[in-house]
């Protein structure tokens, strides 16, 4: 249930202190009203964000009409209803037509608003129950070869994740089995490891996990390290693997895996259920070559572009091969640049903390908050095709 509500109340004002009132005898959440004139609402809109417009019509049907349209089209996501004393059901009926949720006849009676109230919060509790399950997403971040940078990146864009507004759970796993340091680069001692988690999954559940796991201080990010040997592996089942796969995607928003550079079989079922790919290469000929190598292979496994993203990561270090070259001869656009910071980079790593903690300034750490900021847009652009899908 969302914790308040926030009104806009546009129109005539002699005409809406009525309407105000009515809306104030409303208990069932925390209100927050706003007042506005119709000609001042979209500039308004710019600092406001409502979940609700009630248009105070006076009989200006046309001029309600045309605003209420105007702001639909660039603010879809708000709801909004009529009042006023008009009666004419042809015109309330145009009004539906348009995206009204509802008319309120004037004078406005508590019942009436009240039931207003409880239908847009039906709505944007059922909005927000719909976005958190198709919001969750798997992220992989896989290496073209050993040395790219691909940790410190998984690293740093999970605790970018987990600093949003409003804070996002956000899970980093690691699945570099032969040598994983996600935990190092935190600081972070190793407590419940993915082998843990394989012994312990039939009685797991939500609350057992997030007691048994590492959890970062300052940015509240959970991570769960890789197993402590690295034969474990050959202990667990495919089926399994996917098993916790799906249950940590159902537990948290966003789950960033390190999966290193080889196609193991753990990292193999990660990248089967992942919702983005993010192939990290530097602008060198070995690791290009490598890149390719690798490109091929994820075509193979049936990862289409939509999935499958290149990042040049280390982009403008001495002695790189020239980018348009690099773009040129990609069968796909590089989807980011990092640019190159050894020295950030190694402080971060010798203090075992994230860049935005000890280089916030640095572009390094804004390129890869931008990454974080492109990440949850692909998220928001794949729910909405979702959502247009069902429709």
């Amino acid at each position: 249930m969302i914790k308040e509500l926030s009104i806009v109340l546009a129109g005539d004002d002699r005409e809406l202190g009525a309407v105000l009132n009515e809306v104030r005898k409303i208990k069932t959440v925390p209100i927050r009203c706003e007042l506005v004139t119709l000609i001042n609402l979209k500039s308004m809109l710019s600092r406001v964000h409502p979940q609700l417009i009630i248009y105070e019509m006076d009989g200006d049907t046309n001029l309600v009409g045309r605003i209420a349209r105007a702001v639909a089209d660039e603010f879809s996501h708000i709801h909004w209803a009529v009042t006023g004393k008009q009666s004419d059901v042809s015109t309330v009926v145009q009004f539906f037509r348009m995206g009204a949720i509802d008319f309120l006849a004037e004078p406005v009676q508590s019942e009436e608003m009240k039931r207003l109230i409880q239908k847009v919060i039906s709505l944007e509790s059922e909005r927000e129950q719909i976005g958190d399950r198709q919001n969750r997403r798997l992220i992989g971040f896989f290496a073209s070869k050993g040395g790219v940078g691909s940790s410190t990146l998984a690293v740093n864009t999970a605790v970018s994740l987990a600093a949003q507004n409003p804070p996002r759970r956000v899970l980093l796993l690691d699945l570099v089995l032969q040598h994983g340091n996600v935990t190092d680069l935190l600081d972070i001692p190793p407590k419940y490891t993915v082998s843990d988690l394989v012994e312990n999954f039939d009685r797991l559940d939500t609350n057992l996990l997030e007691n048994s796991m590492a959890k970062h201080a300052s940015s509240g990010l959970y991570v769960l390290p890789c197993p402590r040997q690295p034969e474990d592996e050959e202990s667990v089942t495919s089926a399994q693997i996917s098993d916790i796969f799906g249950f940590l995607k159902s537990t948290f928003h966003y789950v960033v895996a390190d999966l290193g550079h080889e196609f193991s079989k753990t990292a193999i079922s990660y990248l089967d259920l992942s919702d983005f790919i993010f192939l990290v290469t530097t602008p060198d000929v070995p690791s290009l070559c490598s890149t390719r190598n690798s490109l091929a292979i994820l075509n193979k496994l049936s990862y289409g572009q939509e999935k499958v993203k290149v990042i040049l990561n280390r982009w403008r270090m001495k002695g790189e091969i020239d980018f348009s070259l690099i773009q040129k001869n990609f069968p796909m656009e590089v989807f980011c640049r990092i640019p190159d910071d050894v020295m950030a980079s190694l402080s971060a790593a010798n203090q075992g903390k994230p860049l935005s903690t000890v280089a916030k300034k640095a572009e390094v750490t804004r390129a890869i908050e931008k990454l974080a900021s492109e990440i949850m847009n692909l998220s928001e652009k794949e729910s909405s095709h979702v959502a247009q899908r069902k429709t």
